[in-house]
């Protein structure tokens, strides 16, 4: 038919993993379509930090080798970490992990989405066999016997045997699709600060729980850093109001003296924090990836980890039944067998961290302490631990 463009498979949403997935099916030859309305903007190495920055564990750093985009996102203001501290502001605990214990050189990088999401498009137009549609957003989904026809809101009509959703919580590909999915907002607000601090470059980034919320610190490279500042929605929206050095002295004031003197507050930005697992991951001929599929707390950093760990099993289960169908249900099962459990492990987590440190009572404080000594009094445990913190387990 004139005018619909056959590919095999359509990937919406080209954040970081969408990209990824779109780039990491390329390289398996497949002609393949990536539906994104906006293409990344530049950033120049003299550019302020991007606000969204993402703790990338080991595994991830793996995949993003594999899809060649590495080294461009290394060599652009990415700060390797090899310690994560983990302390209590109600009580005495207090953990390091070391990537040292584990004979790991780090346990991760912290690197600004948007140079991520910049390196997978450069490798994407290295590919003539990937379509990058933008200036338009999906607006019908028909799925067929043998492929699924996708219309955009500009007219174009792309057919494929799979869609791939990455395209957020707020997904339309699992709208669309009928698949539902479980939610539920938190009852606090993440706020990003942008800063930069009187210490030069640190390889330590650290989480303080208090009963308001985790404060955070992740450290960019030379003397800046990223601040993260969970607290309740009034009070993230009141500080939002503030000129830059009024929020300056008010971090300053509020988190632990590890984060030292704050020079410059270069920007900020808050969101509110909501969790959410699709009910299924794949329906007839779609697949869903990332938040797309699953949210969790931010308050460990591992969303991007687990987004990449979903494309990374995807791969796994394309290279491993080649003899079937991309639109093959036992595809989008095997993948959902790989995947489902990790996440929800993950979510679980980081629901019971968030629950367990919000808790002012002397029994749950007292509790909190027992356990921290335990890990940290216990080397085979703790070295378990600083493989998680590191996400060793991520991607299975």
């Amino acid at each position: 038919m004139a005018g619909v463009q056959q590919v095999d498979v359509i990937v919406v949403g080209g954040g970081m993993v969408g990209a990824a997935a779109a780039l990491a099916l390329a390289q398996q030859d497949l002609e393949v379509a990536l539906i994104e309305r906006e293409p990344p903007a530049p950033l120049g190495g003299d550019d302020p930090f991007d606000l969204r920055v993402s703790a990338l564990a080991p595994a991830s750093i793996a995949l993003l080798e594999r899809l060649g985009a590495w080294p461009a996102i290394r060599a652009e203001r990415a700060a390797l970490y090899r310690r994560m501290r983990v302390f209590d502001a109600a009580g005495p605990g207090d953990l390091t992990f070391d990537a040292a214990e584990v004979g790991r050189p780090y346990l991760g990088y912290i690197v600004e989405n948007r140079r991520v999401q910049l390196a997978l498009w450069s490798r994407l137009r290295e590919f003539d066999n990937v379509d990058c549609l933008t200036g338009s957003e999906p607006q019908r989904l028909d799925v067929r016997d043998r492929d699924v026809s996708l219309t955009l809101a500009d007219g174009r009509e792309l057919r494929a045997e799979l869609v791939i959703g990455a395209d957020g919580q707020r997904s339309w590909v699992r709208e669309t699709a009928g698949i539902g999915a479980s939610s539920r907002d938190y009852s606090v607000a993440a706020q990003i600060l942008s800063v930069e601090t009187a210490y030069p470059q640190q390889d330590i980034t650290w989480q303080r729980f208090t009963p308001d919320g985790p404060q955070a610190f992740l450290p960019l490279a030379g003397n800046c850093g990223s601040l993260v500042w969970y607290d309740a929605p009034d009070r993230v929206r009141a500080r939002h109001a503030l000129s830059p050095e009024a929020l300056g002295e008010a971090a300053m004031a509020a988190f632990p003296e590890e984060l030292g003197e704050i020079t410059r507050v270069a920007g900020q930005a808050w969101f509110p924090i909501r969790r959410l697992h699709a009910h299924r991951y794949w329906a007839d001929r779609v697949l869903l990836v990332g938040d797309a599929a699953h949210s969790i707390h931010p308050l460990a950093g591992q969303g991007a980890n687990l987004g990449f760990a979903d494309v990374a099993a995807l791969i796994a289960v394309v290279e491993s039944m080649a003899d079937r169908g991309l639109g093959d249900a036992r595809l989008a099962r095997a993948y959902e067998r790989r995947r489902r459990a990790d996440n929800q492990l993950i979510q679980s987590l980081m629901d019971g961290f968030d629950w367990g440190y919000r808790r002012r009572d002397p029994l749950t404080v007292a509790t909190r302490t027992v356990a921290t000594q335990l890990v940290s009094g216990v080397p085979p445990l703790r070295r378990w631990m600083t493989r998680m913190a590191g996400g060793q387990r991520l991607g299975g």
